[in-house]
């Protein structure tokens, strides 16, 4: 199926690693333009990304008002942006009792702000040349509000919200501009790995054994019952970022292996 990406501008924040990382280069195969963001090193972080696409780094901390502002005006002089996926973000496990406010704020800055000033600047700009993509990467936690992390929960949630709210404001204005959350469930990127390999020999067990154990003892509604790799999310993320995907809108998109049982 061609997904008519070719030569469309994409920007994924956060994305030198992870899904982020996975997204850029299943893009980069459609043909995509995709600027790749990281906050530092980014240039060396995507040397090795190839495809029929083009590869942009810019480094940019997105937490930082000026720092987001100074990427917006670089994205702008590159040309009219498409697709916008906003995939930054931080997690940490810690129980609720002790999570200081600087940390509620470090999280809320890092993982709806960031949201937050992409959309506010890209979000006009897609309406008036009639044509935009606007896809927030958030996660099943939104909707489950795990008690293992409430803070990053609170985060996903929010983007969720935002992109509903953004949706609305699409209604009736005849343009093909569109606004989805996609939520993975537990996924294997390269801190997941590591985690996995750590516990696994720390408990002397093979990581197939662990992973078992896992999802048994503590994600046992998984359908799934293993980690979703990184490019499966960014093959959903692709298609939401398809001009063939103009009847999806508002939508939060599970990708999360069957996690959340509500069929809504």
């Amino acid at each position: 199926m061609d997904l008519q990406l070719a030569d469309k501008l994409v920007f994924i924040s956060g994305s030198t690693k992870g899904i982020g990382r996975a997204i850029a280069e299943t893009l980069l195969q459609e043909g995509a333009r995709v600027i790749v963001n990281g906050r530092s090193g980014t240039a060396d972080a995507t040397s090795d990304m190839s495809g029929p696409g083009e590869v942009i780094p810019i480094d940019g901390d997105l937490s930082r008002a000026e720092d987001a502002a100074r990427l917006c005006s670089e994205i702008d002089k590159i040309g009219p942006l498409h697709v916008l996926v906003n995939n930054m973000g931080i997690f940490n496990p810690a129980a609720f009792d002790e999570i200081a406010d600087e940390e509620w704020q470090r999280f809320f800055d890092i993982n709806v702000l960031s949201t937050v000033r992409l959309c506010r600047h890209f979000f006009p700009r897609m309406r008036e040349q009639e044509f935009g993509r606007i896809i927030n990467i958030a996660s099943e936690a939104g909707m489950r509000g795990l008690e293992s992390m409430v803070h990053y929960s609170m985060t996903k949630g929010a983007q969720i919200v935002i992109g509903r709210g953004l949706a609305n404001l699409t209604k009736g204005c005849g343009r093909n501009v569109t606004v989805n959350s996609v939520l993975p469930g537990p996924t294997l990127t390269e801190g997941v790995s590591q985690w996995l390999k750590e516990s696994a020999e720390a408990q002397g067990k093979s990581e197939s054994e662990f992973v078992a154990e896992f999802f048994k003892e503590t994600e046992p509604d998984s359908l799934l019952q293993r980690f979703i790799r990184p490019e499966e999310i960014a093959s959903v993320v692709a298609f939401i970022a398809s001009p063939l995907s103009a009847a999806i809108n508002g939508a939060s998109i599970k990708a999360e292996g069957g996690l959340i049982k509500s069929i809504v």
